[in-house]
């Protein structure tokens, strides 16, 4: 049975599960209060619950997670009230993680004060090779080597799907890092998240 005022909330975190991702509203206390259904696939998929608050199953990531929302709800300043990370997982792809300290209207009407949102990129689907290619003057074969990269794929993989020798990805893959003005495969990763917002959700389909 849902709690009173639950419609509201609801009807917020919906938004977010339209685009997949995990949203949770916290008080606060930083304990949990409500959560959309990707907000629950992300349990036990790098995050879980410690009694009621949320936390990162890996510590590293946790400690800096938790500092993050202190300063967010410590904050009067709106910029400063906003943060993003990225939660690692074991030979996984990191979620990629926002907190946002509501503003008072906001807190009155969903009666919470931090707004956490999730996003799995190994649950979207890839940013399409055009969209690579007009952003960041990739090739299509450094977009669709970028692909690969943030899927998790190994140069050797990769290599063998194109049917070319490995030294060539390896040179794509320095020139697609070049472009997008990333460091690794978490980098791009991040990156190429972002763009996944204009491509629908993949939920409920086998990832």
């Amino acid at each position: 049975m849902r709690p009173a005022g639950f419609a509201v909330p609801a009807g917020v975190l919906h938004a977010f599960e339209s685009f997949g991702c995990g949203g949770f509203l916290l008080d606060r206390e930083r304990q949990l209060l409500f959560l959309n259904p990707a907000g629950v696939d992300c349990l036990g998929n790098g995050l879980m619950m410690r009694g009621k608050r949320v936390a990162a199953t890996d510590r590293e990531s946790d400690v800096r997670l938790q500092c993050l929302m202190g300063v967010a709800l410590n904050s009067t300043d709106g910029a400063r009230g906003s943060a993003s990370m990225l939660v690692r997982r074991d030979s996984r792809l990191p979620l990629a993680v926002r907190i946002v300290h509501l503003e008072e209207e906001a807190r009155a009407v969903l009666k919470a004060s931090l707004l956490f949102v999730a996003f799995d990129p190994e649950r979207c689907q890839p940013p399409p090779l055009d969209m690579l290619t007009d952003l960041f003057g990739l090739t299509p074969a450094e977009a669709s080597v970028a692909i690969g990269i943030v899927a998790g794929r190994h140069l050797a993989e990769i290599a063998a799907d194109r049917g070319v020798k490995i030294g060539t990805v390896r040179n794509y893959s320095k020139i697609v890092f070049g472009k997008t003005g990333t460091r690794g495969q978490a980098e791009l990763a991040a990156l190429l998240t972002r763009l996944a917002f204009l491509v629908p959700s993949r939920r409920g389909e086998e990832p």
